[in-house]
């Protein structure tokens, strides 16, 4: 292998790291390192053809549609009040427990993450209508803003998740396949969260507040018939993926097409639809932009042997495959502090995703895994984007406050990452694997 060429690769992580931390935004730092790296091995002239097209080749896909088409669907959910009849069912159910409201607040972020999709969207959503009731009812800001932070991270993996589609998209792994193994991950993750909170609330009473008086089961199941537009759109859409009925794209489609249809049968129908259409336009065109730009980087990457060298490298270590998962997941740790999962996922699976394959380790399986440490990384400081929404969301809130609660439910993250690890069949079992 050419030195020269792995020294080009170093050079151009290395500018990578030294533009984000000059402030760059991640999709122009990626594809500013990709062109360089590009005119470097092919020089101009050879690049300059591929250049002019690959912004449009590289986004004209079929599969890219089923992104704006769960922002879209994700809005028009939240318009049409889907949120708060989640919440409200929760509560008739969970409610009389020891935190109860707290636990039902992460039950109804794990009901809105069915139809949105988005970490930050659940949390956003979910701190505006849980968190004014949990602090009059008495309890601490800690536990208050820790379970809505952590229970929005539940947003990116219980389907439709937007991280599984842009890994889908970075990896060639198949979409229905991460759905559909992605959902009891994200049930177990959401009734871990419940269990733990429970025990903090019985460890601490004082920090859980009033509980709520017990509802009659005949007010429980009143509440699940109210919140049957949440069943009826993940129904819709995971039932015909998991039926194989339709594709991801064709399922998103339809459950879009229905919540545009519950949304238009709301009151302010126009103005929340158009909302949405602007907002989901603008998202879009950010993620296309990443997309983009990581393109770009993978391609200059590409000419420089680097992902080839180190999966050839961790093959020479005659490490266990465990291990190898191991060890690379550790950086996803750190780096999911300062990055979102997003960007992080097209960052690295140029070099990370040849190493997987080379290895054995089931690419589903990582993905789940991967987006599971992009949960820990939505709550941990400094960046720790859902707790800032969370605050941004309710302004009395203290930010240490929210990061001291974040803590017990990163303990939480890193045992479940760890049980997902060790008993690949709650991931891969779905799947027959």
């Amino acid at each position: 292998m050419d030195p020269s060429q792995i020294d080009s690769g170093v050079v151009m992580i290395g500018g990578l790291f030294l533009l984000l931390l000059l402030g760059m935004p991640i999709a122009f730092a990626l594809a500013l390192c990709g062109i360089a790296g590009l005119v470097i091995a092919r020089g101009w002239r050879a690049s300059e053809f591929l250049l002019s097209s690959f912004p449009y080749s590289s986004t004209a896909e079929l599969a890219l549609i089923i992104i704006p088409l769960f922002l879209f669907m994700g809005h028009l959910a939240f318009s049409a009040g889907l949120s708060e009849k989640a919440f409200d069912a929760a509560k008739k159910w969970v409610g009389h427990l020891h935190g109860g409201l707290a636990v039902a607040s992460v039950f109804a972020c794990a009901a809105f993450a069915t139809v949105s999709g988005s970490s930050v969207a659940t949390a956003a959503t979910m701190a505006r209508i849980a968190i004014p009731e949990m602090l009059r009812t008495g309890y601490s800001q800690r536990l208050a803003a820790g379970s809505v932070a952590a229970g929005g991270t539940l947003g990116v993996l219980i389907p439709p998740s937007g991280i599984l589609v842009i890994y889908s998209i970075a990896t060639g792994v198949s979409l229905s396949e991460l759905l559909i193994a992605a959902v009891i991950p994200g049930l177990v993750t959401a009734a871990v969260y419940g269990i733990g909170i429970h025990l903090l609330a019985r460890l601490d009473p004082v920090s859980s507040g009033a509980r709520l008086p017990r509802s009659g089961f005949s007010a429980r199941f009143r509440s699940l018939v109210g919140a049957w537009e949440v069943l009826l759109l993940f129904a819709i859409v995971m039932g015909a993926i998991y039926l194989g009925v339709a594709t991801p794209t064709e399922a998103a489609a339809v459950g879009a097409a229905v919540a545009l249809l519950l949304a238009a049968a709301r009151r302010n129908a126009g103005r929340s639809i158009w909302t949405g259409l602007v907002e989901t336009g603008t998202t879009t065109a950010s993620i296309f932009m990443l997309v983009v730009g990581a393109g770009l980087f993978s391609l200059g990457l590409a000419t420089t042997q680097i992902p080839q060298a180190a999966a050839g490298f961790v093959a020479g270590l005659d490490l266990p495959p465990t291990m190898v998962l191991l060890l690379l997941l550790v950086p996803y740790l750190v780096l999911g502090a300062f990055v979102d999962g997003l960007s992080m996922i097209l960052l690295t699976m140029p070099i990370v995703f040849p190493i997987i394959q080379q290895i054995g380790v089931d690419p589903v399986l990582f993905g789940i895994l991967v987006t599971k440490t992009t949960e820990i990384g939505a709550i941990t400081p400094p960046v720790g984007l859902n707790v800032f929404v969370v605050k941004g969301t309710v302004p009395e809130l203290d930010i240490g406050a929210c990061f001291r609660g974040c803590l017990p439910f990163v303990a939480m993250e890193l045992l479940l990452l760890g049980l997902l690890v060790a008993f690949p069949t709650l991931t891969l079992g779905v799947l027959g694997r």
